[in-house]
Order: C-alpha cells, then structure tokens, then sequence
C-alpha cells in the first residue's frame, strides 16, 4: 500500500498544478492519489464476498482409483481481483494429477495452489483429477485465500474452515490373486451344504441312546419322564464367516511403538477381499478388529450378515480403523468368540503370532468354531497349531495391490 509519505507527496504534487497551472504536476500527483485510493480499496475489500466451494464424485472411492475435485471460487461484489491464491490443504495420499503442490508443514499434508483473476461478480471453476493413492479417511482443507492490492504491493489472507472427508476404501482383489485356494477357507460351497445342529438352541428331547454324549443329557426332560432324555438340537445350512483381523504387525502387544504401513495395508487389503468374497457367494460374513474407529472411539465389531450394504459398511470401517492395535487379537477372539452363532468359520488374518493368539484360537475351536490362519508377510512363521494356514507372501501381495484389477 502506498505510504503517508507518498500520499503528502501526491497531495503537494498537486496542490503545486494547481497554484501554477502546470499539468505536470498536477497529473502526477493525480496518479499517485488515484493509485493511492485504489490500492486502499483493493487491499481493504480484495477478500469481501468472496466464496469458496469444493466438490468431488465420487465422495468413496477404492484404493487406486481416480476422483474430480472441483474448486469454484466467485466474486460476488463490484470490486475486481487483479489476482487470488487460492490454498487447498490435502493429504500426501490424494495426489493431484497436475496443477502446482507444495509441501505442508503438517505431516504427511500438501498443499494445491491455485490462481485466479476475477471480475466482478464472476464465477471461476477448476477441475482437478486426483488419484486415491492409499485406503484411509482422509480430510480435504482448510483452505487459505490470499489477495491483495492492483499493484501487488500489499496482500491479506483468510482461512475457511471448509472441510470435507473422502473415505478410500481399501484394495479388494480375487484371492487366487493373493495366492489363497479358490474355495478356500469356507470349502467347496458348490456341493450340499451339511445340517449342522446349534447347541443354543433346544427344540426337544428325545430318549437316550448309548452313541450320545453325556454334555446332550436333558436333565429336566428325565426327571419327568422318570428315563434318560436326550437334548435335540435345532439344525441350520447356514454357514457364517467372521474375519479376525490384527491390526498388530510388530508383535508384542505394540500399541506405544508403531506400525509397518505396508503390512498392515496387505492385512487389510487380504480381510477386505476375504469378506467381499464371502458376500458374493451369499455366506454372512463380519469383521472385527483390535482398532478404534473415529466416531466414538468404538471397536471394530461387525457381527455376520448379508447383503451388499453390509460389506459396504464393512469396507468403510476398514478404510476408517486406526492403524494401532488397542488390545491384542487373541483377547478380542476370547471376547467376541462365545458370542458368535455355533459352527462359525473364524479367519484370522495376521502378521504377528503371539502368545495371546494362541489362546485365543485355542477359546474359539473350544466353543466349536473351526478356525483358519491366514498369515501375511515373509516374517511370520507357521505357529503349527493344528488348524488350517494359508500365508499371502509379500512379493505376491504387493503384485496384487499394484497389478490387479478391482472387483
């Protein structure tokens, strides 16, 4: 802006044109009191009713995937804007396809500069195609506008709490691509389905026979009848799938020492195809996970069901779980083991077996669960506990999140 001392300078400039009839002078104080008005008015008004508006389609996206983000930006007054620096605030993992980023002092932040010349009342819209180079929950802005005087001697800024949230699913691929047998771990679903008989459930009781356990003796029913009663269970098809995953990649309970991000995006990305494959061949899967989502700071705790909205949600929980475990994976399978329906398939997907683990798959084949162990990484030995292991290799794993197409 331009100084007092210009100002005095421009005011005697033509007070001196003016008292000596010189045109001179006169104009050149002119100028510099006009310039010094307009450079006033830009400055103090440059940011007045100046809106800021951000949309992206789609607002969920998977890994790798592509989205638009749209700025507009418009002037809504009579004062012009010989320029705006407009400074959008986005995770290191959305990448913008082109346009001029700059680091943040924020971790693992960048910023998306853009630059505009506004008349009045004008609308300016950019169009940025943006990659969704991780799975995550991720927070686009604030944003900073910054504007100033015609001449470029002066600028303000303003920060817009406009914040918006993509959810970035995670990577979801068939599981011959991860190695994994094709109908595997629920077995060949394509022959008849065995009727399996839940011991939650009493439908009667019929007399004794010498074959039957004595835990099925209904007690009740032989005291009445005055001879031995057998409990009769009610029989279901229904196979259920519930997917343990460990958040844990470090072993030892490492809540307090970190995360190795590409295994623990291999863990997620192996529970996310599992489910999606159980849900397209109509079998009820949950998740449950030892890590918080941001909404309250609740457990991962899906239970078994159906249906494409479910593995949505499933899927978005999955993209949202912070990375630290809260609790060790064997004592949330001791948890939530009792209070799966009987005869459930328990996959356990890790990277680390410890103690607790044990346990754990130890309590769910106790409550008559089978259990299968997927182990992730190169690092992992086989526990050999007496259950069905698979293992996703790292090199086949990292080939799948770069080369295979989504489904």
């Amino acid at each position: 802006m331009f100084s007092q001392g210009w100002l005095l300078v421009g005011a005697l400039l033509l007070a001196i044109g003016l008292g000596a009839h010189a045109g001179g002078p006169f104009l050149i104080g002119a100028v510099l009191l006009l310039g010094a008005g307009a450079s006033y008015l830009s400055h103090r008004y440059c940011l007045e009713r100046v809106e800021f508006r951000r949309t992206f389609a789609p607002r969920r996206a998977f890994y790798g995937e592509e989205i638009t983000l749209v700025i507009e930006v418009t002037n809504r007054k009579l004062l012009p804007l010989a320029w705006l620096e407009v400074t959008d605030e986005l995770p290191v993992e959305i990448v913008p396809r082109r346009g001029r980023v700059i680091p943040s002092l924020r971790q693992r932040r960048q910023h998306l500069v853009h630059l505009f010349a506004l008349r009045w009342y004008e609308r300016v819209r950019r169009r940025v195609i943006v990659a969704c180079a991780a799975r995550g929950y991720f927070a686009l802005g604030p944003v900073r506008l910054r504007s100033g005087d015609f001449f470029g001697l002066t600028s303000q800024g303003r920060t817009l709490d406009d914040v918006d949230h993509l959810i970035v699913y995670p990577k979801v691929v068939p599981l011959a691509a991860l190695g994994l047998p094709a109908l595997h771990p629920l077995g060949d679903l394509r022959a008849p389905r065995p009727l399996l008989e839940d011991p939650t459930r009493t439908v009667g009781a019929r007399d004794y026979q010498t074959t039957d356990p004595r835990r099925r003796i209904h007690w009740k029913a032989t005291a009445r009848l005055g001879r031995l009663q057998t409990r009769q269970y009610e029989t279901t098809t229904a196979h259920r799938l519930a997917v343990f995953l460990n958040m844990d990649t470090l072993g030892a309970y490492a809540e307090y020492r970190g995360f190795v991000r590409p295994v623990l995006e291999l863990n997620i990305m192996v529970a996310a195809s599992v489910a999606a494959w159980a849900n397209e061949r109509t079998v009820p899967v949950g998740v449950f996970a030892n890590g918080y989502l941001p909404e309250g700071l609740r457990r991962v705790r899906l239970a078994p069901a159906l249906g494409d909205a479910h593995l949505t949600g499933i899927l978005e929980a999955l993209a949202k779980v912070y990375p630290t475990p809260v609790i060790p994976l064997g004592d949330l399978l001791t948890l939530e083991a009792g209070g799966l329906p009987w005869g459930s398939t328990v996959a356990v997907v890790t990277a680390v077996v410890d103690a607790p683990l044990r346990a754990g798959i130890a309590f769910a084949r106790d409550a008559g669960h089978a259990v299968v162990l997927v182990l992730v990484g190169d690092q992992v030995a086989d526990p050999e506990l007496g259950v069905p292991t698979y293992r996703v290799r790292g090199e086949v794993g990292w080939r799948a999140m770069d080369e295979i197409r989504l489904v």
